[in-house]
């Protein structure tokens, strides 16, 4: 089904999009989106605990936010995308790709699409030419409206927001071949302009998902339930310790005494007929406490694919390579997971990528493949050794070695400096 066999299934074909935006999995997935939103702005459920009575007075009971959510973020996006992704295939394509990177800032691009992707499960990049350099922009994911058919094809994109101080509505409707802006100044929808598209559809990022394959999931999803129990138990022992532990309630059995003391007094004695004087405290007991903190951490970690190391939880010092390969276990199944979908979603980039470079006049053609350098503590010499070793014995070729290496982040210019220095090492022994 086309787009516009698509809009014919909609009461008003030419404004389709503004009821499109409005069908019950777009306002879902939208509200999920600013709900994270809302989460990692530290509006979390432990906010709605209710203060108590102590002593006959309002007692305001602690709410502790434990912003953990975004350390396990961060991690996974850096872990993958810290280091700046490297490019292999075909020389030609490969220095022109490499050029598109540095112009256009793609590191960071590519950055905040997995950052986005791991925060509200889908991410959008629409690339397009700006002053004869390639760009791209990530949409914000609370304003994005993919279109899929029935079928699950990928027809149309609208980008909308309502402006908070006027309340006008904005769409921006992406089909195949153009753009059209529209707004519903005035009290209706009117077309305010229309441009050429040069590069499609915008891309669409996003992870795996059982309950719906044409859309992402939130890692928070999975997270932030145990981080509700550990800020709410947090929070809890809290009011624990200062109430019964460190301010206790005195208790006096026996006789009524009306008097009093001055509050400097020393050397003072009261004399009861009958009774008693003690303090109402409570004894927590450390163990069981600790025991169930640790093991909530622990499902914390393994749920979120991170090593008990980053968390402080473990001391590591003087490790082999196989050691961390072992205590990254998990973060390196996630990446590898990861690079399943972002690779598909990095093709396509690639596509548009030759296509608009046809638009300038530049005809590139080739394969082209992504090498993820991942932010994990390596031992450098052990690597260094093995891809010596390989080397030496022709299982390997100069250039993979240079693309395995940490010190090398481009292999086109690599080569060419070194191509340079023999050039002038032969000048030199001729001149002598």
């Amino acid at each position: 089904m086309t787009i516009n066999e698509y809009r014919l299934t909609f009461d008003n074909p030419e404004r389709w999009f503004a009821d499109e935006v409005m069908k019950g999995y777009h306002t879902s997935r939208i509200a999920n989106v600013r709900q994270n939103k809302d989460y990692l702005a530290r509006i979390h459920k432990v906010l709605n605990r209710e203060n108590s009575q102590y002593k006959g007075k309002e007692l305001v009971t602690r709410k502790t936010i434990l912003q953990y959510a975004k350390t396990v973020l961060n991690f996974h996006s850096t872990y993958l995308l810290g280091k700046q992704v490297s490019l292999s295939g075909d020389e030609a394509i490969v220095k022109q790709f490499n050029d598109i990177y540095k112009k256009g800032l793609y590191s960071t691009t590519d950055f905040e699409i997995l950052d986005r992707v791991n925060k509200f499960g889908d991410a959008f990049e629409y690339t397009y030419i700006d002053n004869g350099k390639i760009k791209s922009k990530v949409f914000d994911s609370a304003e994005s409206y993919p279109v899929y058919t029935d079928n699950g094809e990928y027809v149309a994109f609208i980008e909308h927001w309502t402006d908070a101080y006027s309340a006008i509505s904005y769409y921006n409707v992406y089909y195949p071949d153009r753009v059209d802006k529209w707004s519903n100044e005035g009290g209706y929808e009117k077309l305010v302009e229309s441009k050429v598209n040069l590069s499609g559809l915008p891309i669409h990022y996003h992870n795996f998902n059982d309950s719906d394959y044409n859309f992402g999931e939130s890692m928070l999803a999975d997270i932030v339930p145990i981080l509700d129990e550990l800020e709410d138990i947090i929070s809890k022992m809290g009011d624990a310790i200062y109430i019964n532990s460190l301010n206790p309630l005195p208790v006096a059995i026996g006789q009524r005494v009306d008097s009093s003391i001055p509050a400097d007094a020393t050397g003072y004695v009261l004399n009861m007929d009958t009774g008693s004087f003690d303090y109402a405290t409570a004894t927590m007991d450390y163990n069981t406490i600790k025991l169930y903190l640790d093991n909530v951490k622990q499902f914390l970690n393994d749920i979120a694919s991170m090593p008990s190391v980053i968390s402080g939880n473990s001391n590591v010092s003087n490790v082999s390579e196989v050691t961390l390969s072992m205590l990254f276990h998990m973060a390196n199944i996630k990446a590898m997971e990861t690079e399943k979908w972002l690779n598909k979603g990095m093709q396509e980039r690639f596509t548009q990528f030759k296509a608009l470079l046809n638009r300038l006049n530049i005809n590139v053609d080739g394969n082209i493949d992504i090498e993820y350098n991942l932010s994990i503590p390596i031992a450098m010499n052990e690597v260094i050794n093995n891809l010596k070793a390989l080397r030496e014995m022709n299982a390997i070729s100069i250039d993979t070695v240079m693309e395995k290496s940490e010190y090398i982040r481009d292999t086109a210019i690599e080569k060419n400096r070194i191509a340079s220095e023999s050039n002038r090492v032969e000048q030199d022994n001729k001149q002598v």
